[in-house]
């Protein structure tokens, strides 16, 4: 049955050198997950925590961290450093964050190779590897926790009128490692005839008719917007914009 689980994996070899998340389904339960290391024995450290959050999560959320907790026990097993994982620092996070995006390899990469996993992905990964030794270290004092995250946020933000709630609850820890997210992709900059033709596309007078033809309003927004430079209407309107602008172009 445990072997009908380990799959993605290119021979006997590779597989002795990682740990699994492994779905199990008690004689008395529904199905659940856990992890096992290279020997497939259960991960203890990490199963305590799972069970303990069990009937507090969902399925998809029990699973979901417990493929994070796989991923960082075989880094673990990989350095040979299972017996310390109690003692591992920002170095080692790191390191697991690269070990992720090099496709779990120890070596280093400049660029970034194909499949690598999403910024969305390391953060899921992340959270859920500061979960476990934030709760470690609530339960049995491992002090990896502390290490890992900072007193204060790295940005306050502004609270203006509510400034004094600030000191009814302490600002809570961040972590020390981070995920850098890459930049939306900001929107074109507009060339006048590239406007005029924004402009005309939305409303154009109709010679024959004698009336316009199309959105009036939206001629409207859209030519005070460029003669002015206001841009009170917010995110909405900018869509519009260039999803109109993309439409012209065809």
């Amino acid at each position: 049955m445990l072997k009908s689980y380990l799959r993605g994996f290119r021979n006997d070899e590779e597989r002795v050198l990682v740990a699994y998340c492994l779905a199990v389904r008690p004689a008395s339960g529904e199905r659940t997950w856990t992890v096992v290391d290279a020997s497939y024995a259960t991960v203890g450290p990490v199963e305590e925590w799972l069970e303990a959050h069990r009937y507090l999560w969902s399925p998809n959320t029990v699973r979901g961290y417990a493929t994070s907790l796989a991923q960082w026990w075989s880094f673990l097993e990989q350095r040979d450093e299972s017996g310390q994982w109690a003692e591992a620092g920002v170095p080692a996070v790191t390191g697991f964050l690269s070990w992720l995006r090099n496709g779990r390899t120890a070596g280093r990469s400049l660029a970034v190779p194909d499949g690598a996993p999403s910024a969305d992905t390391l953060n899921a990964r992340l959270a859920a590897l500061l979960s476990f030794y934030q709760w470690q270290a609530a339960v049995h004092d491992v002090p990896v926790a502390s290490r890992l995250m900072r007193g204060r946020p790295s940005r306050v933000p502004s609270r203006g009128l509510l400034a004094h709630l600030d000191g009814r609850r302490g600002l809570a820890p961040t972590s020390l490692v981070k995920v850098r997210r890459r930049r939306r992709d900001r929107p074109p900059l507009l060339l006048p005839q590239e406007i005029q033709a924004i402009i005309d596309g939305c409303a154009s007078w109709d010679t024959a008719a004698g009336d316009w033809k199309g959105n009036l309003r939206d001629r409207l927004i859209f030519s005070v917007l460029a003669e002015t430079g206001i841009f009170s209407a917010g995110h909405l309107l900018r869509r519009k914009l260039i999803s109109v602008f993309a439409q012209l172009r065809g």
